[in-house]
């Protein structure tokens, strides 16, 4: 902006030399050709005199004015009251020199104007550009605080608090999916420990109590003999006896339930087939005259990778338990059969069924469907959710199907 004022006021300087500023009628105070107000002409003849033509009382340094130059700026005379700027150019012809200046306080004062005008809108720009800026980080760390919220509810044992789901083409939404999918695992592991700690505790309970019973009757024929009640040492020592053995196998069971959920598996390639085999012939020879059989379904040898052993241990349990609780009438049929890359032995009885709150609960931990009788039976309770251990330690699932009297 200052360069296009002063380029005006040059063109008017240079006008002005080639004009008015060289007539003499500017002697003529009614002449149209006196320069306009805020113009100083001075005439400087060689005798050292002058003429000024609208002396303001104030004049520029002419020292420093080049003659013959183009417009230039300069500072007022020595001794001048105001340090006023002036732009001035000069010309000699025929011994006169003729200079022509003007005063630059309007266009100055129009510049400071200017400036302030600029300076203040800058300002307000400045301004809303702040607030606009506060607005938009206040926006954009809104999800940040949510996070902070959620942590916080987190960490006071909400677990079921989730940040919101926000677009995950951004970073805040990246970050909201790899929190809520952190926190979900979080979850998963807290309920799996509290779901262990409370079948623990049944576990230690329901072993205790067991345990107990067979105790509590050692120690009461032990009492009734001591007591004098009764002199048949032969049935006492029976009775302990009895009770003994259940203890004996109760805690053998345990340590098999401990040994599947803690030991490692020695996996191998287990021909599912010969190993059915030789499962139902032991089968027929702890239960003689039990009919036991094996039917192949499938179209190739039936192989996975698993403990042979553990494999072992899982089929005979479940045909055991099929012709112990089946009735003396049972038989048992092992069918091996495929699901794609899946191998599916299924253990089936024809004997008298079971119930369906029944059948939910078989795999639980010391569950009998008569106590009483399963406990003179032997059974601790322990044998399918041992099997149901080594099933799921191979990664897979074990289910049962049945109905009352089929």
């Amino acid at each position: 902006m200052r360069e296009v004022m002063y380029s005006r006021v040059d063109e008017d300087l240079v006008n002005s030399l080639g004009g008015w500023a060289r007539s003499s009628e500017i002697f003529n105070s009614d002449s149209s050709s006196r320069p306009p107000s805020d113009y100083v002409v001075i005439k400087l003849f060689e005798d050292g005199s002058s003429i000024v033509f609208n002396d303001p009382g104030e004049l520029p340094r002419l020292s420093t004015v080049a003659v013959g130059g183009p417009p230039q700026t300069v500072d007022s005379a020595p001794g001048s009251e105001f340090n006023t700027h002036w732009r001035v150019i000069a010309h000699r012809e025929a011994g006169v020199t003729t200079v022509v200046a003007k005063d630059l306080a309007r266009e100055r004062t129009l510049l400071y104007g200017l400036a302030m005008v600029q300076l203040i809108i800058s300002l307000l720009v400045l301004a809303v550009l702040a607030l606009l800026s506060y607005y938009v980080v206040r926006q954009a760390m809104a999800p940040l605080r949510d996070v902070e919220r959620t942590a916080g509810a987190i960490a006071a044992g909400d677990l079921d608090r989730r940040v919101p789901a926000w677009p995950r083409t951004t970073e805040v939404g990246q970050l909201a999916h790899a929190l809520n999918t952190m926190i979900g695992q979080l979850q998963t592991s807290v309920e799996s420990a509290q779901s262990k700690e409370e079948q623990m505790r049944r576990f230690v309970g329901d072993a205790s109590h067991e345990l107990r019973t067979p105790l509590t009757s050692v120690r009461g024929y032990t009492e009734l003999y001591r007591s004098g009640a009764t002199d048949d040492v032969e049935l006492v020592l029976t009775r302990i006896d009895d009770e003994s053995r259940r203890m004996s196998l109760l805690v053998e069971d345990l340590l098999a339930l401990t040994r599947a959920e803690g030991s490692r598996l020695e996996l191998k390639t287990v021909d599912l087939l010969e190993l059915s085999l030789s499962v139902a012939s032991s089968a027929r020879a702890a239960f003689p005259g039990r009919e036991v059989s094996v039917k192949n379904e499938t179209s190739s040898v039936p192989v996975v990778r698993g403990d042979a052993s553990r494999l072992h241990q899982v089929l005979l349990n479940l045909i055991s338990n099929g012709l112990t609780h089946g009735g003396p009438e049972a038989t048992v049929t092992v069918e091996l059969q495929l699901d794609g890359p899946d191998v599916v032995v299924d253990v089936s009885d024809d004997g008298r069924g079971m119930p369906p709150e029944v059948a939910e609960k078989v795999f639980e931990r010391f569950y009998r469907e008569d106590a009483s009788r399963s406990r003179a039976s032997g059974g601790s309770g322990l044998g399918l959710a041992i099997t149901k251990s080594l099933v799921e330690k191979h990664g897979g699932t074990i289910t049962v199907t049945s109905e009352e009297g089929a």
